[in-house]
């Protein structure tokens, strides 16, 4: 079996690495300021090819964007942002989903696992509904009191889910066989998936995580 890449990573000493990519086992998407030491060391852990590109002009990729190798869903945006990511999708055969919603933060509020999408309650219930349908998902709805951002507190990497510990058994019962660990990152965080950006071939965790929360993910995650 080929050995998974591991590696530490920040942008501008910021350890936060997934609030600026998103990545899945087809491609990686990062901010326009990223330069191409960053993404060639992207790349070397990936191994998939890493593209720029903006949202509503900022440099939080991993905020609004969610998705995985089948959909991507991304808020409306200016009209020279969303020519990259049809084009994107379209080279790498992944349907583009748009949606207009006033919490348009998608990738902070969706956790797409291989089937499942972990999902902000607050969101409503007909958007909800409508991902079900567009995608054949099982969308799980999250109430983690203080902690509503689903898609920041749980990530779905290496074919498991790795989650805050402050969400409960009882919230994700459905995906419990799926749950590969539970935990904190960047030293105590909560929002897991601020620290983590991975696919089947390596992950790229935020450098200010502790020993302790190194190896939970690698083990939890099967990087190793």
């Amino acid at each position: 079996m080929e050995e998974k890449k591991v590696n530490l990573m920040e942008f501008d000493s910021n350890p936060n690495i997934g609030l600026y990519m998103f990545a899945c086992d087809k491609f990686a998407i990062i901010g326009m300021d990223a330069n191409k030491e960053k993404m060639k060391a992207i790349e070397d852990v990936l191994q998939v090819p890493v593209y720029k590109t903006s949202v509503l002009s900022t440099e939080l990729v991993g905020i609004f964007v969610a998705g995985n190798e089948e959909f991507l869903i991304v808020p409306d945006m200016y009209d020279y942002e969303m020519e990259v990511f049809k084009e994107i999708c379209t080279k790498h055969d992944v349907k583009l989903l748009v949606k207009d919603y006033k919490l348009n933060t998608l990738g902070n509020n969706l956790c797409f696992g291989k089937n499942t999408i972990l999902i902000n309650h607050q969101y409503p219930k007909s958007f909800i509904y409508e991902l079900g349908e567009e995608t054949g998902y099982k969308v799980i709805e999250l109430k983690v009191p203080e902690y509503e951002n689903a898609g920041a507190i749980a990530t779905y990497k290496n074919g498991k889910y790795f989650m805050s510990q402050e969400v409960s058994e009882d919230q994700v019962k459905d995906i419990v066989n799926e749950i590969g660990g539970i935990g904190t990152i960047n030293a105590g965080s909560n929002f897991i998936s601020s620290g983590i950006i991975g696919n089947s071939n390596g992950v790229l965790i935020g450098s200010m995580s502790t020993t302790v929360e190194i190896q939970n993910v690698v083990e939890g995650l099967d990087y190793l």
